[in-house]
Parts: C-alpha cells; sequence; structure tokens
C-alpha cells in the first residue's frame, strides 16, 4: 500500500461548498501517478524502458462522505489483482477525520506505446500485486 496527501484547493469545489466529483478522479489521478513514480517502480521502468503504458480502461468509484474545501486528504493505493491481461487498482480517501470519503476501482490494461495495441502484462507488475485490504 502506497499513502499520500492532499490539500483540497479551492479550484476543486463545487457551488455545494464540497469537492466536485470530476475533482475526486483527478486526486485519485495524481495518487497513481506519485505511487507510481515513487512505490511502484515497475510501473516507471515499464513505460520508460519497455515502452508500454498503463491505460484505464474502467473506473467504479463510490462517494461516501463529503469532502470540503481545505480539507487535508490521505490516498491510499493498492495493486489488488492483476492477470497476464488486465489489473486492477484500490484507491481509497480518507478524510482528516479518519471517515473514508470515497473508494474507487480502476481497472486497466497494458499497452505498447508505440504500437497502440494491448499487450501482456509484465512480470515485475504481476509481481506488485497486495492482498486486498479489509474495510
Amino acid at each position: 500500500m502506497f499513502e499520500t496527501g492532499f490539500r483540497v484547493r479551492s479550484t476543486q469545489v463545487d457551488q455545494l461548498g464540497h469537492l466536485n466529483n470530476a475533482a475526486f478522479l483527478e486526486i485519485f489521478e495524481w495518487a497513481r501517478w506519485e505511487w507510481a513514480e515513487v512505490g511502484g517502480s515497475a510501473f516507471h521502468d515499464m513505460m520508460h524502458e519497455q515502452g508500454l503504458g498503463p491505460v484505464i480502461v474502467h473506473i467504479d468509484i463510490g462517494f461516501r462522505r463529503e469532502v470540503r474545501f481545505h480539507d487535508r486528504l490521505t490516498v491510499r493505493t493498492w495493486l489488488v489483482s492483476c492477470d497476464g491481461r488486465k489489473g486492477v487498482i484500490l484507491q481509497r480517501m480518507i478524510r482528516p477525520d479518519g471517515e473514508l470519503a470515497s473508494e474507487a476501482r480502476f481497472t486497466f490494461v497494458t499497452i505498447d506505446m508505440a504500437r497502440r495495441k494491448i499487450v501482456a502484462m509484465p512480470q515485475a507488475i504481476l509481481d506488485m500485486v497486495e492482498p486486498e485490504p479489509e474495510g
């Protein structure tokens, strides 16, 4: 599991005073990139050395609790499953009070970036799978 923090900015809050639904996805994306750069070196190597890249093909997101301007959030990221063709990244956004604000699952495939075709998942990515956390 990789953990990173974010603070909600004014441009991410809607007219109701809470985090806009699109901003949830944006924060999750930033956290995945940070995870890939810091905690998931296999993704970095896959992209820069092997010419392969992850492509999101499905998103399943649930909104549980309100997030407001200036809230400091913690995003936890796991690679919870991966077969030879697709993988699933689980992310949880935690509010300052410890409550779960949102949970999302991102299904991805790997493409050869030059040919723009789906390819088998590299072994280094398969090796990153962690058991799905409880709760």
